[in-house]
Order: C-alpha cells, then structure tokens, then sequence
C-alpha cells in the first residue's frame, strides 16, 4: 500500500520531525507500505534523513494557499501550519494507486495490516475522542479513494476557499474542513486503525495515534512543568491524569516494541512511564473527562 504522510519545512525540524522518523521506522517493521513525504518548504537535513531511509519526498502545496496567505494578511485566519494542509493535495499528487494510506506524523505502526481489503467509496476514517463515537472522524489516518477524492476536489477546495475567506472561523483547519465537506458521506475505518492512548491498552490495534498529548507532554506533566495557561493546556492534562493507566500501559509496550528499531526512544518511553505510574499518588478527585463526549455536528 503507498503510503502518504505530511510535513512542512518547520515541522521537519522540530519535534513533529522526530514523530515522522518513528513513524518511518515502525512502518519499515512492519512492512507493506511505500513512504511517499508530501513536503512544503526548503531542503534540509530532515528531507536528506528521510531520502536515505527511502522515503519519496514530493514538494507540494495546497491549491488555494494563495487564499490562506491573503487572509493570514489580513488578519482574518490564522493556519496552524502549511503542514496540515498538505493531505488534500493527495489526490491531486496520486496518479497512480486506486487507494491510499495517509496518516498523521505521530503514529507508531504496531503490526502489519492487509490494507488491501479497506476499498471505501471515497475515503475511510475511525471517530476522534472516542471509539464508538461516529459523530465525526479524525483525519490523523484515512484509507483514500483517490478517484473518487479527485473527482470531489473541485466542490471540495471552493467550500474550504469560501470558509477561509468568509472570516466565520479565525482557527479553521484541514480536518474540520473534511468533516464539514464529506459529512456522511465517509466510511468508518477500524478504530483500531487510528488507536488513541487515552482509549486504553489493545494489543491487537495496528497503529496507535498520539493524538493530543505527545511524550513531551507527558514528560513535562511527571516534572511538574507543564502549564496550564489555556484550554487546550488544561485539556491535555486532563487526558493523561484521567487516563493514566492506559497511558503507563502503552508506553511500556511501546518500549518493549521500539526496542529493536529504536533504543533511544524506548528507554525514553520506559522512563516516562516509570514517572507516571510515581506520580499517580499525586492525582487527587475525579478529573473531569466530559470534553470526551465532544460532537462536531448536532
């Protein structure tokens, strides 16, 4: 199966260029995927690491970055990064496959998975906070048809133009523009597929997603460093204190798992769950979770 993952020159460089390097290494474990980078920005040492692992980098932008620049001028929008964008331009790229994998820098590929049997009408995707909630979908890993996905561009890029450029949502990203665009009109994925760690330990998930709080983040919470300066902030803390076992439990399978493909990485993750399970005694009352419940549409 070809694989499409996406990052621009920033994201390369920071952390979200390490979570695409673990992803690369796990996909190489477990075999069956092509690695295809879609890329925005300049050439560096990042793009050159991810050449010598065999990755096929594609230099690309969205279609209407024109219309993200004009409105980022004008004050009325603001993208989170080029980065997040890059994934519509899949079936613009993809001239080849029926069907392609895209996921999310940070996953981690935890077993082979036959992909060839997940052929949706345009694409598949699995529920965001919680797994039998498909209200709406996360677009951290899809399963495209790229026909299909090619021949609704069109409808698809004039609706994310009018939404950027109507100023009603100063934070718009690719995801929300997806659900809003193909509502009802996706296939569910294999929740499986698209794993969070705050959903509790399953072995038999194929990728796991590390949607929300990074290993940094839990890092920061064991030391006491973490802030809680806005909402997002807050709710990142909430989802690991509040899930805190389930977290402990699939670092230490990730350590043992990364072992062979990444030492440093596992012992990080080995520590980091150590630190965990220390600072358990320290969470006092109920953690409010109730942003779990979380639906897009009404």
């Amino acid at each position: 199966m070809r694989w499409y993952f996406a990052i621009d020159e920033a994201g390369g460089l920071g952390a979200t260029g390490e979570d695409a390097k673990t992803a690369l290494r796990t996909a190489r474990h477990v075999g069956g995927l092509e690695p295809h980078l879609l890329y925005h920005g300049a050439r560096n040492d990042f793009t050159a690491w991810m050449e010598r692992n065999g990755v096929r980098i594609i230099d690309t932008a969205p279609s209407f970055l024109a219309t993200i620049q004009q409105a980022e001028a004008a004050g009325t929008y603001k993208a989170h990064s080029i980065g997040h964008w890059l994934r519509v331009a899949i079936p613009l790229v993809e001239q080849a496959e029926k069907f392609v994998l895209y996921t999310d820098c940070d996953v981690i590929f935890r077993r082979r998975v036959d992909w060839d049997i997940i052929q949706p009408a345009i694409f598949a995707a699995a529920p965001e906070f919680k797994a039998d909630n498909w209200n709406y979908f996360n677009a951290g890993v899809m399963v495209l048809n790229v026909a299909q996905m090619r021949a609704t561009y069109p409808a698809f890029e004039a609706h994310i133009v009018s939404r950027i450029n109507g100023g009603a949502l100063y934070h718009y990203d690719d995801e929300v523009a997806l659900n809003e665009a193909y509502r009802g009109a996706w296939d569910r994925l294999d929740p499986g597929l698209n794993w969070k760690p705050y959903w509790g330990y399953d072995a038999r998930a194929g990728i796991l997603h590390f949607h929300g709080p990074k290993l940094a983040v839990l890092e920061a919470i064991t030391a006491g460093t973490w802030p809680a300066d806005n909402p997002t902030q807050r709710q990142y803390a909430r989802m690991v204190l509040g899930r805190i076992d389930s977290y402990i439990a699939w670092l230490t399978a990730l350590g043992d798992h990364l072992q062979n493909t990444d030492l440093p990485l596992a012992l990080r993750l080995h520590k980091t769950a150590s630190a965990l399970i220390r600072h358990k005694p320290k969470i006092s009352g109920p953690i409010d979770m109730s942003f779990l419940e979380m639906n897009m549409f009404a």
